[in-house]
């Protein structure tokens, strides 16, 4: 019987399976699509800077006018006056607003005389209001303007019985008219003459 050479025939095997596995892993990777490689360029971080201004707010000054007690006392009853004679003025054109379309409203003469009496009496009312106040002494002009406050309301008085009286009259109503267009005129002319005494009154003094 022929002797092996080899005593140990088997120990091949084993390297031949591991070169094998090499070989395989090798061909295997090889098949295998290059990875895509990463920008390695840096990224730059941008910072915003957002310029803040300063905002300053204007503060606002508000004068605040303290008037004695009896200056306080004189320009409220003047200024409870001409929120009065707004009533008076309004009632005065309704009535002759309704008696010039009386075609249309149907007010009757006699409605509208009644209606006529009733804002006479109140413009009487009004004048003697302002009758009653006296102006401080003592303010450079104060006299004057409320001399012109007390003659407008008088002259609204006085226009509103023309307003009247020009109803009752046997023309066609021109009477009426001209003296309610002096009524018109006197109010204007004694909320003219209240904002004057306002302005005299609140005006800031030196000092």
């Amino acid at each position: 019987m022929a002797r092996n050479p080899d005593p140990k025939p088997g120990r091949w095997i084993l390297p031949l399976v591991i070169l094998g596995m090499v070989f395989f892993t090798w061909a295997f990777v090889q098949q295998l699509e290059p990875p895509e490689l990463l920008d390695d360029t840096p990224v730059s971080s941008t910072t915003s800077t957002v310029a803040t201004t300063p905002t300053t707010l204007a503060q606002e000054t508000t004068t605040t006018t303290l008037l004695p007690p009896d200056l306080n006392t004189y320009l409220d009853n003047l200024l409870g006056d001409k929120d009065a004679l707004a009533d008076v003025v309004t009632q005065m054109n309704a009535v002759n607003s309704d008696w010039d379309d009386r075609a249309e409203t149907g007010v009757s003469y006699s409605q509208t005389e009644e209606d006529l009496i009733a804002v006479s009496e109140s413009a009487v009312v009004f004048s003697d209001a302002v009758e009653l106040h006296i102006p401080p002494a003592g303010i450079a002009g104060l006299v004057d303007a409320h001399t012109a406050a007390l003659d407008a309301a008088r002259a609204v008085a006085s226009a509103a019985d023309s307003v009247l009286e020009g109803l009752r009259a046997p023309d066609t109503g021109q009477l009426r008219q001209a003296a309610l267009v002096d009524f018109r005129a006197a109010a204007e002319q004694f909320n003219l003459a209240v904002d004057s005494i306002n302005s005299i009154i609140t005006a800031p003094t030196g000092g």
